[in-house]
């Protein structure tokens, strides 16, 4: 595996195809908000006992729109011809489905994923980005060395879409609300800044250009209304901050080969503004 940019299978690129133990955006955050122990554990090529997570039926529903959306592909999907998962018989379906790699849906959200596809498709086209979707490329696994402190280690990333030109990166989110503020307050809880960052660095040193990382946002629910969201530069400061920190950590995690978790002294916890602002009103009565 050289540098660049790959079409491989989801399969192939979670097993981490890079010629070491690669880091990834998922392992960069869980350095970053955990430990380098819970990192290690969490990467396929590390840990001996790995078992990759049970997906939600929730996050099945939206992996669905993403494959019809982007992937115009419904192979990977079971449709399951329950109303609901609480029977014996549909879980049975959804567990064989996840077993064969699969992502099982209840037949009766087939029109609502339809009309998913349908509304991102046109809200596209009427953006900026245009005929991204049809022009663009989808599932691109991105694959970069990197030198940190004199050590050389290996990235890897998935993008959902590159542009034509490699200028513009979009990822795609199925979430409760697109509505700017409301998505754009989550964007450092969920890990989207350090994602930003990853993605348009690994594109950048594999194509030379300089990306934008737009996310695409789209309601789960009716009436699937979408949003364009992206980094401002101070927010692209932070997040490249982030990344610096989690290229550190895995590169002498990796090289030392030794994985910390959690220090032994004692944290003492500092009371947040929004208590002591409260504290502050209660006292004035």
């Amino acid at each position: 595996m050289k540098t660049g940019l790959h079409t491989m299978t989801a399969a192939q690129y979670h097993a981490d195809p890079a010629p070491e133990p690669s880091l990834s955006c998922g392992i960069a955050k869980i350095l970053l908000a955990q430990s380098p122990y819970h990192a290690m554990l969490a990467h396929p090529r590390l840990n001996a006992s790995y078992k990759p997570e049970d997906a939600s039926s929730r996050l099945d529903l939206g992996s669905a729109a993403h494959a019809l959306l982007l992937e115009r592909d419904d192979s990977r999907i079971a449709w399951v011809p329950y109303d609901d998962w609480r029977t014996n018989a549909a879980k049975e379906q959804r567990d064989q489905a996840h077993n064969k790699g699969l992502m099982p849906v209840l037949t009766k959200h087939q029109p609502q994923l339809q009309q998913m596809v349908v509304i991102a498709r046109q809200f596209l086209f009427d953006s900026e980005l245009g005929d991204i979707l049809d022009t663009g490329t989808a599932e691109q696994t991105i694959v970069w060395e990197e030198t940190v402190n004199g050590k050389k280690i290996w990235c890897r990333a998935r993008a959902d879409l590159v542009s034509e030109d490699r200028r513009i990166l979009v990822d795609y989110k199925s979430t409760d609300s697109a509505a700017p503020n409301t998505f754009i307050r989550q964007i450092g809880n969920m890990g989207y800044d350090v994602q930003s960052e990853f993605y348009t660095r690994g594109l950048h040193r594999v194509s030379s250009v300089e990306p934008r990382f737009i996310l695409f946002v789209q309601e789960i629910e009716s009436p699937y209304a979408c949003s364009l969201v992206a980094l401002s530069n101070a927010y692209k400061e932070i997040a490249e901050s982030k990344v610096n920190r989690a290229l550190e950590l895995w590169a002498e995690c990796l090289h030392s080969k030794q994985w910390p978790s959690y220090d032994h002294r004692i944290h003492y916890a500092e009371p947040p503004a929004y208590a002591i602002a409260e504290h502050i009103g209660t006292e004035s009565y």
